[in-house]
């Protein structure tokens, strides 16, 4: 059951780590497709 909980545990925190690590890697659509012939 100890095994289990810790498995849980370290997913949670995997998960929380991608996420921040994504949320810092990607770029607003409004700064990603900002060209001359875009309107957003």
């Amino acid at each position: 059951m100890k095994v289990f909980l810790l498995a849980c545990v370290v997913a949670v925190v995997v998960a929380t780590i991608g996420a921040l690590a994504l949320d810092r890697v990607q770029e607003p659509v409004a700064q990603a497709f900002a060209t001359t012939g875009v309107r957003l």
